[in-house]
């Protein structure tokens, strides 16, 4: 979606840390007051960071454009409760994440020999158990790792093989569907998930995500959230829990920078490549949030694009690719016009595209023209976020005839992800799927995307690599 940034609270010490802020603000149509969606995180990893302005040069989206008036911080929202007896203490609260302890302290010391309380398990950092990290700082739970399902080594016969030329040992697209990785039909149901704003939170969380029915999840991440452990655990949690990962980079949300998408495929390869790697198997890479804004052109989406497939594809990453359409994600049409020359551009011939239903998609046939116009082109398409209203015209909600989308991704076999769990601020809460992050206290707005007609519940099917044997 659009996304507008603004810094809210700055974080507390090494007991805790205040929940980000952020807000989902498509941008507006002609004549709405809202720009478009926008998260507005506060910065945890600055403690006492004040409000930032918005500068391209730093990631952070560009002001609303002419005609859209921008809004205004919301207020801190409650910290949304943890469900009941999840604090069992297999983890320390640290910064606000929720830190695994070690089971023992022989991975403490450095290559010096000096110690800090932090060891090294499992593929992720964890604290020592003696330390005064481990001793002092509250308890907390993540829920106990397992292992990942294994790959079947031969295709089973009638499923879709692997194209020549697809190097990847996970998803794949041929014929404009996505395939897991043993050629079996994917159709994604699943749900976004604010991992970079709530840490620890947010790693417990995917349990109750699970209970729905979703079979994916789409993970919010960005550049600036400090370790990555946290995204590391909540890509292996969402594998455990038989859903499938699809990380997103946040930062260039909204911004005209045509350099934006391979920047964040840079830090992809810099600080996540092995995470990526480790994963393959199980894991999309949604390149970008959201990457363009009002005045970005079709040529220049293209350009953005070819350069960050570029900069993945050179550094051995080969997983699908999810591009999402410019314009704060909403311009579709830009998808069936330009996708099948990015895709064809790709050595890999693996991208998976992503188009947000927001107010720009007001009228039914909008959704209809995108939706029906690539798979006329043969390209694999997903919502990847959608709500059932966003911005406002003349004081009045704007609504968004979602129902029109669920309805005919059932028709046509076309994946999508509502926007999102738990914790948008006041002035969008009513995206909220969960009041309070449990699946036990759903909101109307969760409900019906759950359980209602076409909803996750009666139309997911997991991917085939962990349907039960």
């Amino acid at each position: 979606m659009g996304s507008l940034w603004l810094a809210g609270c700055g974080a507390g010490d090494d007991t805790g840390a205040n929940p980000p802020v952020f807000v989902e603000t498509p941008p507006a149509g002609e004549g709405a007051t809202a720009p478009g969606p926008a998260e507005m995180p506060a910065n945890p990893a600055e403690p006492g960071a004040g409000a930032e302005a918005s500068n391209p040069d730093l990631g952070l989206a560009p002001s609303a454009p002419p005609g859209a008036s921008a809004p205004t911080t919301p207020e801190q929202p409650t910290t949304p409760a943890l469900p009941p007896g999840l604090l069992f203490g297999n983890g320390r609260l640290v910064g606000g994440a929720c830190t695994f302890v070690c089971s023992n302290a022989s991975t403490d010391p450095d290559a010096q020999g000096q110690t800090d309380g932090w060891g090294f398990e499992r593929g992720r950092s964890c604290l020592t158990p003696e330390s005064q990290l481990a001793l002092q700082n509250m308890p907390c739970d993540i829920p106990e790792l397992a292992p990942l399902p294994p790959i079947p080594a031969e295709i089973p016969e009638g499923n879709t093989p692997r194209p020549a030329g697809v190097l990847s040992r996970g998803f794949f697209v041929s014929g404009g569907r996505l395939f897991d990785p043993v050629g079996a039909d994917f159709v994604m149901r699943g749900i976004n998930h604010p991992v970079a704003w709530f840490q620890g939170n947010a790693l417990v969380w995917l349990d109750e995500i699970a209970t729905t029915g979703a079979n994916s999840v789409r993970l919010v991440w960005e550049t600036n959230r400090g370790s990555p452990d946290i995204l590391r655990a909540s890509i292996e949690r969402s594998v455990e829990l038989g859903m499938v990962p699809m990380v997103e980079m946040h930062d260039v949300t909204g911004d005209g920078d045509v350099n934006g998408p391979a920047n964040m495929a840079q830090y992809y390869v810099d600080e996540l490549r092995d995470i990526l790697l480790e994963f393959e198997p199980y894991l999309l890479v949604n390149i970008a949030n959201e990457w363009g804004d009002f005045n970005t052109t079709d040529a220049e989406w293209v350009q953005a694009y070819r350069q960050a497939i570029s900069v993945l594809r050179d550094a051995g990453l080969n997983h699908t690719l999810v591009i999402d359409g410019s314009n704060w994600g909403q311009r579709g049409a830009t998808i069936v016009a330009e996708g099948a020359g990015l895709l064809e551009f790709d050595p890999q011939h693996n991208i998976l595209f992503s188009t947000h239903m927001y107010q720009d998609y007001e009228n039914p046939q909008s959704i209809l023209d995108v939706m029906r116009g690539a798979q006329s082109e043969d390209l694999a398409l997903i919502v990847g976020e959608f709500g059932f209203q966003h911005g406002t015209r003349n004081g009045q909600p704007i609504p968004v005839p979602y129902t029109t989308m669920i309805d005919e991704a059932a028709r046509l076999g076309l994946g999508y992800l509502a926007w999102s769990w738990t914790g948008n601020s006041m002035d969008v809460g009513y995206l909220d799927m969960s009041e309070s992050g449990s699946a036990s206290q759903l909101t109307g707005w969760g409900d019906d995307i759950i359980n209602g007609m076409n909803g996750i519940r009666s139309t997911s099917e997991p991917a085939s690599i962990f349907a039960a044997p």
